[in-house]
């Protein structure tokens, strides 16, 4: 079975100006003569940093409070060499460099906060360029976070359209209803009748289904239990209407005159005409009308007697379809169902084993119902948007990876200062994320071809953040020569001379399931009957336990670390059941153990992560009341210490209610169990999945700390609690965002906390986010995500930040920084 990795998407040539993104300091307010800087060349880059709190995120969660005495740091090159008082560094550097008389760098922190930089652990950069480049059909934030998405990634989400900066503006730009979305779409240019429209991002399992349907919705800025009650009633019954959408949307999508209220209004019906397909915000449920399956020529494709013999479908194919020469022509409708399932058999076994095309009756007759399931079902309308742009200002070449024999050519131009217009979009957003704390970018799933990019990037020096890549495992075991997944060939080590830190990737990456809110999480129960996604049952099975295990074993033979994606219940048990059976020899494995030397590279004692790791039992608890997925954890590391969860926190901050909807009350409530998981030693990071939910850590501290979650569309106030027993402490989110993320990555013992001889990548906020536990207004955990970023170092380089608003408007200018360096002499 193979599984669609997103490679690369449908993109328009831009043109393309750089300069390096991490480059050299930037020195104002300097006590000697700049000249006084030749000298330094020959000697270590020196930096001590001073005048404010600091959050070390060490073992022992030290925090320095400069009010208590003025703590700094001092940094040696790229090295933390130091971590104390003034006195204690001068006396450090006079003992190490006696005879230093070249002038050193100062940070002072004027009062802010020094923390390490963030570690987003899981996120899709070339996925998020590539997407960029066609319609964004995204539902709307929850107003607080929807007007800083406007403000920072206003250039990425929205080109072309003016960025709203006033709150009361703030849903300028995205959407929520489903007809909205789709209307949207409708307005794109077209110039002739076969010209695909394709969009991204639309959410049924967010969105509602239209603005005109009267919704009995009451706001609540205020958070009135009482109307919060009554609003949960609603919205499940208004999500519930989405049914229809799901179980028909070709018809959604065709026929204005679907949205019962009112049709939408537009001067001719393209999407009825041309052939159009949408991305599901989740990524693993499509949308297509008529016209788009008739492009892909499996409407009429003539299969032969023997190509059908080896498919070996048996009862599966009526009778009726065969033709006299035992050939079938594929037809996209049919007079019963059994007729057009055995068409549906067909395409499905010979173009997308991995995915399915649904069927709806329709005035009395039987066709494809326009929805997609799973990303391998994308692959013929990926071939066939390709075959109808040979002008090439499309390129969809690979969009999706493992789609039968589809090829990707998702390799992107990099030569000198002339870059492919993705390549520029992947730097911008690097910039992008720098801005919000991040150091460290795991891309979570890349093909060798993607890590190619990644290395033009890395060695242009225009990487904002370091680059940590795991290979998708398809992938990479189809370019092992003579499949030998024990190679070690395309391993990049951490600490790899020609990158220095900027590109490594030594891991890899598995999918087992699909996405809860895309209905199709791998259950051992099925979705809520009263639900969205009732339709779907128990989900969807990427590859089951035997199947994991054999498909990584080789790979854990020659020591690559994984990442395996579960969001389902029965998807964690049989990913971690795998894991714990690929060690050849299991036998119980201590912490302290895993921490010699000799024994850090052991597939036992290496990090590995779900990812996702979202819904626990419809049985909820064991007999010790300890949720059953959790138990899963605690049971495998005793022979593997450092598997861990990893959550994706948008599933509760902005799909929360929904998954109450989809799978119930007792399941939707304990999703990420992450207090549970503390409370019994089993350490998890939070993440984005960029292009999925929108990359901020600060706002996923805070998400992590209230577990607020809103009904669409009242997407005003601070949300409220899904089940505030599981919620955490700031310091505890902190850690899931720096030291446990560097852990998972199995690069802990060179980033994620300030420690002495580890790499001073930091990042100086604002305000002391530990200081937002009161009831103090400004003061509250709802607020912590007005913390600002106000400059991130990578090895204690300064990163040059774009003026993200200038960027929206297509220029590429720099923000003057607000951590000015001062040279001085050294004492």
């Amino acid at each position: 079975m193979r599984r669609l990795v997103w490679a690369t998407s449908i993109c328009a040539p831009l043109l393309f100006a750089g300069c390096s993104l991490v480059g050299g300091d930037v020195h104002q307010d300097s006590a000697v003569d700049v000249n006084q800087q030749d000298g330094i060349a020959t000697l270590p880059r020196i930096l001590v940093v001073y005048g404010g709190d600091i959050i070390t995120a060490d073992k022992d969660n030290r925090v320095f409070d400069h009010e208590q005495g003025d703590t700094g740091v001092l940094i040696v090159d790229d090295t933390i060499a130091a971590i104390g008082d003034l006195e204690s560094i001068n006396k450090h550097l006079k003992g190490r460099y006696p005879g230093l008389n070249s002038p050193v760098r100062y940070l002072d922190l004027a009062g802010r906060t020094l923390m390490p930089g963030f570690v987003e652990p899981h996120a899709h950069l070339q996925l998020t360029a590539q997407t960029s480049f066609v319609p964004n059909l995204m539902p709307c934030l929850p107003d607080k976070y929807q007007q800083q998405l406007n403000q920072d990634y206003g250039w990425l989400y929205y080109q072309g359209k003016d960025i709203p900066t006033e709150q009361a503006d703030v849903r300028a730009n995205c959407y929520l209803y489903v007809e909205e979305a789709i209307n949207a779409l409708s307005t794109t240019k077209v110039n002739s009748a076969d010209q695909w429209l394709v969009g991204n991002g639309l959410d049924p399992s967010r969105m509602l289904l239209s603005k005109n349907d009267n919704y009995p919705f009451i706001p609540n800025p205020n958070n009135d239990k009482d109307i919060d009650a009554r609003n949960k009633l609603e919205f499940g019954k208004a999500l519930n209407a989405n049914k229809q959408f799901l179980n028909f949307p070709m018809h959604y999508i065709q026929d204005p005159n679907a949205f019962a209220a009112k049709a939408r209004q537009q001067s001719s019906n393209v999407l009825a005409t041309n052939p159009v397909l949408m991305l599901d915000q989740s990524g693993h449920l499509g949308y297509a009308n008529m016209a788009a399956f008739k492009q892909t020529g499996l409407c009429n494709k003539r299969i032969s007697k023997s190509q059908i013999a080896a498919l070996k479908l048996g009862d599966k194919i009526d009778p009726k379809v065969i033709n006299s020469d035992g050939s079938v022509t594929l037809s996209c409708e049919a007079s019963s169902e059994s007729e057009m399932a055995s068409y549906q058999s067909i395409v499905k076994a010979m173009y997308f084993p991995d995915g399915d095309w649904a069927i709806v009756k329709n005035q009395g007759k039987w066709q494809y119902s326009g929805l997609l399931k799973e990303q391998s079902s994308y692959g013929p309308f990926v071939v066939a948007i390709e075959k109808s742009l040979a002008s090439g200002h499309i390129d969809v070449a690979g969009m999706l990876k493992h789609a039968g024999n589809i090829k990707a050519s998702d390799k992107l131009l990099c030569k000198g200062d002339t870059q492919n217009p993705v390549m520029k979009v992947m730097t911008n957003i690097l910039n992008t994320s720098s801005q919000q704390g991040v150091t460290t970018f795991v891309e979570g799933g890349s093909t060798t071809s993607m890590v190619d990019n990644y290395k033009c990037i890395a060695k242009s020096g225009k990487a904002a953040t370091r680059i940590r890549a795991l290979y998708d495992w398809q992938d990479l075991h189809d370019q092992q020569e003579n499949n030998n997944t024990r190679s070690t060939r395309y391993k990049i080590p951490f600490d790899s001379p020609m990158y220095k830190g900027m590109l490594s990737a030594e891991g890899v990456k598995l999918w087992s399931d699909g996405s809860t809110q895309g209905c199709s999480a791998n259950l051992s129960h099925d979705y809520e009957t009263d639900g969205l996604c009732e339709q779907f049952h128990t989900g969807h099975v990427d590859f089951n336990e035997s199947q994991i295990r054999d498909n990584l074993q080789g790979f854990a033979d020659a020591g690559w670390y994984f990442n395996i994606h579960a969001n389902g219940d029965a998807g964690i048990k049989d990913s971690i059941g795998a894991l714990r059976n690929m060690n050849r020899a299991p036998r119980e494995r201590s912490q302290s153990e895993c921490e010699m030397s000799e024994n850090k590279k052991d597939y036992a004692c290496l990090a590995h992560t779900i990812i996702h790791s979202t819904v626990n039992s419809e049985g909820g608890t064991t007999n010790a009341g300890v949720p059953i997925v959790v138990e899963e954890y605690l049971a495998a590391r005793h022979t593997l210490p450092n598997l861990t969860p990893s959550h994706l926190i948008g599933h509760i901050a902005y799909w929360g209610r929904s998954m109450e909807n989809e799978l119930g009350e007792q399941r939707g409530k304990m999703i990420d169990p992450m207090r549970t998981e503390l409370d019994n030693d089993i350490p998890f990071s939070i993440h984005s999945d960029l292009s999925i939910s929108a990359l901020f850590p600060i706002w996923f501290i805070e998400q992590a700390v209230t577990r607020n979650t809103w009904y669409y569309p009242n997407l005003e106030g601070n949300g409220t609690p899904l089940n505030a027993q599981q919620s955490v402490e700031i310091m505890e989110a902190i850690r899931a965002l720096t030291i446990v993320p560097a852990m998972q990555h199995n690069i802990a013992d060179k980033l994620g906390s300030i420690e002495v001889n580890k790499l001073a990548d930091f990042i100086v906020l604002d305000k002391n986010p530990l200081d937002f536990n009161t009831h103090q207004a400004g003061k509250r955990p709802v607020d912590i995500h007005t913390i600002n970023v106000d400059c991130a170092f990578v090895g204690a380089k300064l990163v040059p930040w774009l003026d993200l608003n200038e960027l929206s408007k297509g220029k590429e200018e720099y923000l003057d920084s607000k951590c000015n360096l001062a040279l001085k002499p050294y004492n």
